[in-house]
């Protein structure tokens, strides 16, 4: 269980207020933005390999700074913003405090360093766009359209980003989707387990209508998804722990991030011979961080088959990659 408190009117000030109140009690670390910290990595891995060198880029709606720090590698300079003023100050103590930042690399950053970069964190609103370093080369956002209430407001907020993007300039945002999400429901059903977690703070994308972005001045390219992360953490770990056992920060989640980043789809995974071959091969790094997980998915492997169904296409997050028209 997530916590997302109680439920409220999905309205952009009771959002904003949640955010707030969040960044308040765990803004010390990147889990403040997303619980399921280890797929926060592997999106960041991706992420990386899809951005060019850029003179200019800005990561919007950047929370505490995590990933603007991981993504600035890539830039020249930074901006990192977000509305939450909460959120900032800790972006600002993650490039200042070198102690606090190589603390948090050392526990939460397993495959990258948190190096200090030339970046920029402002207070910044999506849906009332004013933020320094204008016009960005690239953009990016992770669940920031999700925290719009509604679909118009997802749509102006495509415009106020495309008005900071110079031209031909790329956008990737990483989206929970409402396809995905049913999906992934119906996939986990079948092993026994309940719907995923739905929070009253997100409005979910509609793949469906992602057609009318070019109206908003991005053309969308192509469609990421995570097939294997989500079959590893949502499926077999909940299916072979039991739901009430799972951690999101566990040894299962690390090794799920780890093979994901390896083969990330369906399609990838097969190098491996097989959905027996890839669920063997997970036991084997699961072992490495907890023995006890790794004999709980090693038993359910053993009572199935070579043959998972079709997975492809897994899991309610999707990344967005579009160009500016």
């Amino acid at each position: 269980m997530s916590r997302q408190g109680q439920a409220r009117e999905r309205t952009y000030e009771n959002i904003r207020q949640f955010w707030d109140s969040e960044a308040a009690e765990l803004g010390e670390t990147p889990a403040v933005t997303i619980r399921d910290h280890y797929f926060r990595v592997h999106e960041l891995h991706t992420l990386q390999t899809l951005i060019p060198r850029t003179r200019a880029l800005l990561d919007i709606g950047c929370g505490t700074g995590f990933g603007t720090v991981m993504l600035a590698r890539r830039a020249e300079r930074t901006t990192g913003g977000d509305y939450s003023e909460a959120m900032i100050r800790w972006a600002q103590r993650l490039v200042e405090d070198e102690a606090y930042r190589n603390a948090l690399a050392d526990d939460l950053s397993p495959l990258a360093p948190l190096a200090a970069a030339d970046i920029r964190f402002s207070v910044a609103n999506i849906v009332d766009l004013d933020v320094p370093g204008a016009p960005f080369d690239t953009v990016t956002g992770q669940r920031i359209l999700i925290n719009l209430p509604t679909h118009d407001e997802q749509m102006k907020a495509l415009d106020n980003l495309r008005r900071v993007a110079a031209p031909g300039a790329l956008l990737i945002m990483t989206e929970a989707v409402l396809q995905g999400h049913r999906r992934t429901d119906e996939y986990r059903g079948r092993f026994g387990l309940p719907p995923l977690e739905k929070y009253w703070h997100n409005n979910y994308v509609d793949e469906d209508r992602y057609g009318e972005w070019s109206d908003h001045g991005w053309r969308v390219a192509s469609l990421l998804s995570f097939d294997t992360y989500a079959l590893l953490s949502k499926v077999v770990y909940p299916a072979a722990r039991g739901q009430d056992r799972c951690r999101f920060l566990s040894g299962a989640n690390q090794a799920a991030m780890e093979v994901a980043n390896l083969f990330r789809t369906r399609a990838a995974a097969r190098e491996l011979g097989g959905d027996r071959a890839l669920l063997d091969f997970y036991v084997e790094r699961v072992r490495r961080y907890d023995a006890d997980e790794a004999d709980s998915i090693a038993r359910w492997a053993d009572g199935r088959d070579d043959d998972l169904g079709d997975w492809s296409r897994l899991g309610h997050q999707r990344l967005v990659v579009a160009r500016a028209v």
